[in-house]
This record gives structure tokens, C-alpha cells and sequence, in this order.
């Protein structure tokens, strides 16, 4: 009867531990935790930058705005190094109107991630 209750204790200590090896790897995952402008912000104006920040590096693969008039030109275009904030300037000043973000990279663990986020232009 002991060598049940032990072999019981051992089998789930070691099905405890699976899982949480198996879910840390899952929770490091870098997403971003700010945007400028915020993400369903109205900024009065053209903002000067456009950007995401992260928890960790991450290598940004795209990063695409459209507007009311289709893609934005932006004045710079994704580097192969990994950041923590990846900031550009549009190339030109943007109307008003309604704005959307979206961007993909990839984080220090290789897997791929995307987002976005929008934000409206007042004049």
C-alpha cells in the first residue's frame, strides 16, 4: 500500500513538472506592452513617430501603416537587428482621419509574432 502512495506522489510530482516545462516557454514570449501613439488614441496633429516598445529584443520583420488615403510612407523601413522599441517617422505629415498598424516579428525564442494596433489623426 506505501509503494502505491509513493509511486502515485512520484508520477505526479513528475506531471507537475512537465507542464510547467512545458508552459514556461509559453509565457516568455515578448509582446508588446506600448504603442505610440497609444493603441485607440486621437492625437491632435501628425504624430512625429510611430512605434512599438517590447519587454524584450525583438527583430521586426514588418511594420505597415495605412490611413484614410492607403499605406503610409514611412521614412524608415525594419532592420535585422533585434530592438526593444522600433520607432519611425512617417515621410510625410499625416492627415486626418483613422489609422491602423500592423506589425510582425520575430523574438529572441524564434517563434513569429504579430500585432497591432490604431489610432486617429485630429487636425
Amino acid at each position: 500500500m506505501q509503494i502505491r502512495k509513493t509511486t502515485h506522489h512520484i508520477i505526479c510530482a513528475g506531471l507537475a513538472a512537465l507542464l510547467l516545462a512545458v508552459a514556461m516557454p509559453l509565457a516568455a514570449h515578448d509582446g508588446a506592452p506600448g504603442s505610440t501613439p497609444e493603441d485607440g488614441a486621437t492625437v491632435q496633429g501628425s504624430p512625429e513617430e510611430i512605434g512599438i516598445e517590447f519587454e524584450g529584443a525583438m527583430r521586426i520583420t514588418q511594420f505597415d501603416v495605412t490611413g484614410p488615403d492607403g499605406r503610409v510612407r514611412l521614412a524608415d523601413r525594419p532592420g535585422s537587428d533585434p530592438t526593444e522599441r522600433y520607432f519611425v517617422e512617417p515621410a510625410e505629415p499625416l492627415p486626418a482621419g483613422d489609422y491602423e498598424v500592423r506589425w510582425r516579428g520575430l523574438a529572441r525564442d524564434g517563434h513569429t509574432m504579430s500585432d497591432g494596433f490604431r489610432f486617429t489623426v485630429e487636425d
